[in-house]
């Protein structure tokens, strides 16, 4: 090689490279992971139709408390407290109707569905994707109720465990807290869920009493499930590989995955994954995800 190069030796022809101007390109992450390293996850009213038919909620006689105006650091400190801007410019003098708390607790919930994939987990490696089967571009769309009141698991590997009774509730109050100051001492996932910091926002304005029929109608929604993440105290999501036998994985030769709790009401009911049919890589990505 030093002849080829017209050099004397081979650290001569190293030496007339300047490899430390070399930069090695990193390699983009993988357009099917998920974005639940984003702060905060996408709000479905700026990605869906503003004239799509919403969930019907019912709720009665819950007294919201009158909304104030904020201004400057208030605002700010909302925000962080986990209220939404959005709350701010819809806010008004008068004492909100029924019809009003039933739309936010159907868009609420709403946005929870979208949540559960938007905070879905990725492979470690960022050139891997995500643990969803659920094409990049239908994502928006497959985020619906629907998609968790069957057991087929939109994920190629996943790890579940059917809850008992207390252990389905725990995670309907893990993920609708029954009072503010527990919602506001969750970390991880939680904060970064729009429906999370909607959820604070209303709960912030109504009673007790008000926030406990809240949580009654969003129960009956929740209780409609086949599964949910299996939460724990500061996550929405785990994939840690779990060996207790109350847990299977799937597929069965695997180890860790999502990790997901099964509705105790579908306890005899076969849990399988669910395969979509994938674009082609030359395909465009219209919904391109992150990390």
């Amino acid at each position: 090689m030093a002849r080829i190069y017209h050099k004397a030796s081979i650290n001569d022809v190293k030496a007339s490279f300047d490899w430390s101007n070399v930069v090695h390109s990193k390699q983009p992450p993988n357009a099917a992971r998920t974005h639940n390293r984003n702060r905060n996850t996408r709000n479905v009213d700026d990605i869906r139709d503003p004239e799509r038919r919403v969930l019907d909620i019912q709720i009665r006689d819950v007294v919201v408390k009158p909304a104030v105006r904020l201004a400057g650091r208030d605002v700010d400190s909302h925000v962080l407290n986990g209220g939404d801007e959005r709350d701010l410019n819809e806010a008004g003098d008068d004492l909100q109707d029924e019809a009003s708390i039933s739309q936010r607790v159907a868009k609420i919930y709403e946005q929870f569905i979208f949540d559960v994939i938007e905070q879905a987990p990725n492979r470690k490696s960022k050139r891997e994707g995500s643990y969803l089967t659920i094409p990049v571009g239908r994502r928006i769309d497959m985020a619906q109720p629907e998609l968790l009141q069957v057991l087929e698991l939109p994920f190629d590997q996943a790890q579940y465990c059917v809850c008992t009774p207390d252990q389905w509730k725990m995670h309907f109050d893990r993920i609708f807290p029954s009072s503010v100051q527990e919602a506001r001492a969750s970390g991880q996932n939680f904060p970064s869920c729009s429906y999370y910091k909607r959820y604070i926002a209303l709960a912030s304005t109504v009673n007790n009493a008000g926030l406990v029929k809240i949580r009654y109608a969003l129960r009956k929604e929740f209780d409609k499930l086949a599964w949910a993440p299996w939460t724990s105290a500061d996550r929405m999501w785990g994939t840690s590989a779990k060996t207790s036998r109350a847990w299977k994985v799937l597929p069965r030769e695997k180890k860790g995955g999502p990790m997901i709790a099964i509705n105790p009401r579908r306890q005899n009911e076969r849990v399988s994954l669910r395969a979509f049919d994938q674009p082609d890589e030359d395909d465009d990505v219209t919904d391109a995800e992150g990390e």
